[in-house]
């Protein structure tokens, strides 16, 4: 009901909803769960699949646009009533192994139910070394929770500006609200210049008739040479005949990394 007064009022929302068991379907209590990112009218909002749907957290991934800027939001949930495994480490790094694709910067936020202020836990440990090895950082600071401990995340690149995370106690949640800019401008384009021919053009039978008039054809011609002698004579004769039917052009193109 929420989701849907939401896209009522003109937001935009890409959300993944935490399913019901069929004794709960026709219920109208409370499903702790679910994850969903909104965007107010005038910002573009496309989902991103990023091709896989992990078992240990809920998640859910969109490029957000607006003017000039561009950014991927991923956003997790890691429910605090399960216990941290090997497996939720495993899972979030190939989440984080097919983000870095990409060409857009992104930013992973969201709930991962791991004190982080305590910096020798083993899960605090892993967690930060998962976010180095794929060149993230950890933004936010202070109690996050009613209970106490920083359980929720805002993560980007270290190589891009860093954003000051602001956390609110809105009364609203046991857990605090963030609140942090993200001024990410879309990436100038890259182009790669090559030498190609237009193959679409090339005609076989064309090519076949000049191949047969030419020196390679002709015993007379090359039944002198040795080897190199005859490799030259092959590669000079191909490039000749290829350059009068489909010439070698100069060609820019633009590098994509990855394609959504």
């Amino acid at each position: 009901m929420a989701i849907r007064r939401l896209r009522a009022d003109g937001f935009n929302v890409v959300e993944r909803a935490r399913s019901r068991d069929s004794s709960q379907a026709a219920t109208l209590s409370v499903n702790h769960g679910g994850v969903a990112i909104v965007t107010v009218a005038g910002v573009s909002l496309t989902a991103v699949d990023i091709g896989v749907q992990p078992s240990t957290f809920e998640c859910v991934a969109a490029r957000v646009t607006s003017g000039t800027s561009s950014c991927i939001i991923v956003l997790l949930y890691r429910p605090g009533s399960a216990a941290v495994t090997a497996t939720f480490f495993a899972e979030l790094s190939d989440v984080l192994d097919r983000l870095s694709t990409y060409v857009d910067p992104f930013v992973l936020a969201g709930d991962v139910n791991i004190r982080l202020e305590r910096t020798a836990d083993p899960y605090t440990v892993e967690f930060g070394e998962l976010l180095a090895c794929h060149g993230l950082v950890q933004h936010v600071q202070g109690v996050t929770h009613d209970a106490g401990g920083t359980l929720d995340v805002v993560c980007t690149r270290g190589d891009l500006p860093a954003p000051t995370v602001d956390v609110y106690d809105v009364g609203l949640s046991d857990h605090r609200l963030l609140h942090w800019l993200s001024p990410f401008v879309r990436p100038p384009p890259v182009y790669t210049t090559a030498n190609r021919r237009l193959w679409r053009s090339f005609d076989s039978d064309s090519f076949l008739v000049s191949l047969q008039a030419s020196a390679l054809c002709d015993v007379q011609q090359y039944q002198h040479l040795d080897g190199d002698a005859l490799v030259q004579l092959y590669d000079a004769t191909i490039t000749e005949l290829l350059d009068v039917q489909i010439p070698v052009r100069r060609v820019s193109t633009e590098a994509v990394m990855h394609v959504v």
